[in-house]
């Protein structure tokens, strides 16, 4: 009878070298780059067949946390093992003999390689059984063809029946090194493919690498876990090293099996034309491609027409949002771009003048409001500072205020912020008053406090809510807070309960409140959505925003108009009067901004949707003459609030980052710099004028809290990481 054995595929590889087909969020294994199926569906399909030589059980998965919808998606039926962050092969193979008993055979197969023929890998992985389970571990050498400077090499000495004794693991060797393993002979490529029994491994691990095998004992999950997933921050803690380093260099009993199956790790663009080319002076194209008088060069459009002539071993690659040339055999050159273009996706379209502008003006706004936002007195953030920079410690201060400067300060030690002690007291202090001093006695939270901190509004809002998931998101994400979490997951359950409308769809305002329904607050609750999917990557953070944005077309978004309507009654009918008719500019602005979030952490087209909104803001929303959006409009265009405040400039800014193509180049540069001359320049270091009115003279009676939240939503993107 076949030996049977267990697979377990390493899914956590990135693929920079194949940038920007593949990417963080959908990398090179999640693909579809050698046939019409992905890479990781074709590493599944290879272990079928052939039960006469060889049996695989159901294979175990070890991938990242993020990627678990698209491992459920491609591989419902296998066992997953999630990890919270990377740490290279060798925790995650420990992991996978830590779960298995210790007479399994394992087959440790990575899950982006080709192999072109599947029979040929299943005959050779059971030429492999043998020694596996006399003790050995067993590798797999891949013949070389030519004199590679991109794969690890194995020198062997010793043939028995075909199956060699590995005498060294050699690094990537240089050209002239590579050349001579070729001419001596011995040498094989590393395919990355290991066989062995469950208890050899666990020996190798106690011998050589102790300190990985225990640190990850501590992290497995156990039975009653909801996720397969190992534990976050003892994970952190383990060793980042490949098996490689760990063990295989190291053991002694290590076999190979030579491997004659068409196989190639996909390494680059190189790898790519080379499984689709005829000859070497051949190019490959893919989709949408129109190329002339081109040779050695891997042509492939995801997206728009490429057209092409004259080019000669290079490598173009369109996405729907991306376009990347270079030459074919610089691998190299390829991750640099895609690291520098995946860095600071939204500052590419900024100079560096503009990104220092920026963080100056967000780094003066936390050193002044470090000493005044907390009321020492009483407790509590202030609501707001008079025009000379003062805190107005008399006046009531609303429930999202506190949750916003405890969002602000959060983000500003994630941002690197100077003071980043102060500020994590800041932050700590303003968790603690949310829990102490404006709960509701019933459940949830108020909408209002006096300056004394007593209740003067009962009312559970959504809004509120959704800023004390906001809140609890970046505070968690930067000091670690298990009281953030815990807020933010009170507030998640109490909008479940209380405020999730599954007949009429939708979400109501809040209790105590009036039936009135209002976009706004939808928007905020999509914000604090994808907040925490930004800080977690759960799929469930990112479905619940998912609802928000089906929310959005049906019932917020008037399609004949290009316009979000803000109110509404409890029946999601238009409110009787002018409320139920206007617009407001920066929230189209700021719906255009988290939808492109939602996009391009889902893929769901709302492109259509943010041009429109964008376009109507633009058009409608904005005075003419110094390009600035309006607080209110008429569906009809009318301008029915002409005053200008700060933050609706703010979201126009934003979008324009997230949608270069809506306005000329440098269009972003220069509202920035128009923003900063007629709201901050003016103002105190540190403060700005809230509202001008159509003329641009002054509004405000004092700087608002509040504002600071959109500040930092509008720069943090884009700030340089130094002065």
């Amino acid at each position: 009878m076949p030996p049977f054995i267990k697979p377990v595929i390493l899914c956590g590889g990135s693929g920079t070298r194949l940038w920007p087909l593949s990417t963080p969020k959908q990398p090179k294994q999640f693909q579809a780059l050698t046939s019409q199926s992905s890479m990781i569906s074709l590493t599944v399909e290879r272990l079928k067949g052939d039960t006469d030589v060889v049996t695989f059980t159901t294979p175990l998965i070890i991938g990242s946390e993020r990627h678990k919808h698209l491992l459920d998606s491609a591989l419902p039926q296998a066992d997953v093992l999630l990890e919270p962050m990377g740490r290279n092969s060798a925790p995650a193979i420990a992991a996978a003999c830590l779960m298995s008993d210790p007479d399994t055979l394992l087959l440790v197969l990575p899950a982006d390689h080709h192999i072109a023929d599947p029979a040929a890998f299943r005959r050779t992985i059971a030429v492999g059984c043998g020694p596996a389970m006399e003790g050995d571990i067993v590798t797999f050498g891949i013949v070389p063809t030519h004199p590679a400077t991109g794969y690890g090499y194995i020198r062997t000495e010793g043939s028995d029946n075909g199956i060699y004794k590995v005498s060294t693991f050699v690094e990537k060797p240089r050209l002239d090194v590579a050349q001579s393993y070729l001419d001596t002979g011995g040498y094989y490529w590393n395919a990355g493919i290991f066989l062995f029994r469950v208890s050899t491994m666990l020996d190798a691990f106690a011998e050589h690498a102790s300190d990985v095998i225990d640190a990850v004992k501590s992290c497995l999950p156990s039975e009653s876990d909801a996720l397969p997933l190992l534990d976050a921050g003892r994970f952190a803690q383990v060793p980042d090293i490949s098996i490689d380093y760990a063990i295989m260099e190291k053991a002694k009993q290590i076999s190979l099996v030579p491997a004659d199956m068409g196989w190639s790790d996909v390494g680059g663009f190189a790898a790519l034309r080379d499984l689709g080319a005829e000859d070497s002076l051949s190019s490959v194209n893919v989709g949408s491609v129109v190329s002339e008088q081109t040779t050695g060069s891997y042509i492939r459009s995801n997206g728009p027409t490429v057209a092409v002539s004259g080019l000669e071993n290079m490598v173009v690659v369109a996405t729907p949002d991306t376009v990347m040339i270079a030459p074919i055999d610089d691998d190299s050159a390829v991750k640099r771009l895609g690291g520098a273009a995946q860095e600071q996706p939204l500052a590419l379209s900024l100079s560096s003048s503009t990104r220092h502008q920026a963080k100056t003006l967000l780094w003066d706004t936390y050193d002044h409001w470090l000493e005044r936002a907390w009321d020492d007195e009483n407790g509590g953030f202030v609501e707001s500072l008079d025009l000379k920079g003062e805190p107005q410690t008399k006046l009531d201060r609303r429930i999202r205020v506190q949750a916003r400067q405890v969002f602000s300060f959060a983000e500003a030690i994630r941002l690197g912020w100077a003071a980043k002690d102060q500020a994590a007291e800041l932050v700590h202090n303003g968790l603690d008053f949310l829990d102490q001093k404006c709960r509701h006695p019933e459940s949830g939270w108020v909408h209002m406090l006096n300056s004394e901190c007593d209740v003067v509004d009962q009312s559970r809002g959504l809004y509120d809510h959704a800023f004390i998931m906001m809140a609890g998101a970046a505070a968690w994400r930067s000091t670690g807070s298990s009281l953030a979490k815990r807020l933010a997951e009170e507030a998640r359950d109490f909008v479940d309960s209380h405020l999730s409308e599954e007949t009429l769809g939708g979400f109501a305002d809040g209790l105590d409140m009036t039936a009135a329904r209002r976009a706004n607050p939808h928007m905020h609750l999509l914000e604090a959505f994808l907040e925490w999917h930004r800080v977690t990557g759960d799929q469930d953070w990112l479905d619940r925003a998912t609802r928000i944005v089906h929310i959005f077309e049906e019932r917020l978004f008037i399609n004949r108009d290009d316009m979000l309507r803000e109110h509404f009654t409890e029946h999601w009918t238009p409110e009787p009067g002018e409320r139920g008719q206007i617009f407001e500019p920066g929230h189209q602005y700021e719906w255009a901004s988290l939808l492109a979030d939602h996009q391009e952490r889902t893929g769901l087209d709302t492109a259509s949707w943010r041009r429109r909104l964008i376009r109507k803001a633009d058009r409608d929303g904005r005075d003419l003459k110094s390009g600035f959006a309006h607080n209110e409009v008429h569906r009809n265009g009318t301008v029915t609030n002409p005053n200008r405040r700060l933050w609706p400039q703010l979201e126009a800014f934003r979008a324009r980052l997230w949608h270069p193509e809506t306005a000329a180049p440098g269009a972003a540069n220069l509202m920035l710099s128009r923003i900063a001359e007629t709201y901050f320049d003016s103002m105190p270091k540190g403060l700005w004028m809230d509202e001008t009115d159509i003329a641009g003279a002054p509004k405000a009676p004092a700087v608002p809290a509040s504002m600071i939240y959109h500040i930092v939503t509008a720069f943090r993107d884009i700030l340089p990481a130094t002065d």
